[in-house]
């Protein structure tokens, strides 16, 4: 027993020795085959072979994340709304229970309409 385990843990070392001598390989690779020249052209963004647009490092909006946060949110309850709901099967105990989740739900909606996180300022 105990020569079978050292044989399975100096394959895993073995294993990973090997996954790691052969990442080393391909970067060592393309260090050496990849060509380089670099030039302005080569340095501009890409935007499907057109022009750019504008700036490209211009700040993103944290109000669009807001939003799609709490939509995301809603969505993923909603869904799992659905799932719980089709398997009520007329108990009242779940029924009282999902009408408090869904009063939660109301509230969050509630509380971030208040603060304003659902307004869109140009």
């Amino acid at each position: 027993m105990q020569g079978a385990t050292a044989s399975g843990v100096l394959f895993v070392i073995g294993a990973a020795l090997s996954a790691a001598a052969f990442i080393g390989v391909v970067f060592l690779a393309n260090a050496i085959l990849s060509p380089r020249n670099p030039n302005p052209e080569k340095a501009e963004p890409y935007e499907c072979g057109m022009e750019q647009a504008g700036q490209p490092w211009v700040p993103v909006r944290l109000r669009f994340a807001a939003i799609a946060m709490i939509f995301v949110l809603f969505d993923a309850e909603s869904v799992l709304l659905f799932a719980v709901v089709s398997r009520l099967r007329g108990s009242l105990a779940a029924a009282i229970e999902i009408a408090v989740f869904v009063g939660m739900l109301a509230f969050g909606l509630w509380y971030a309409w208040r603060k304003g996180a659902l307004e869109w300022r140009s």
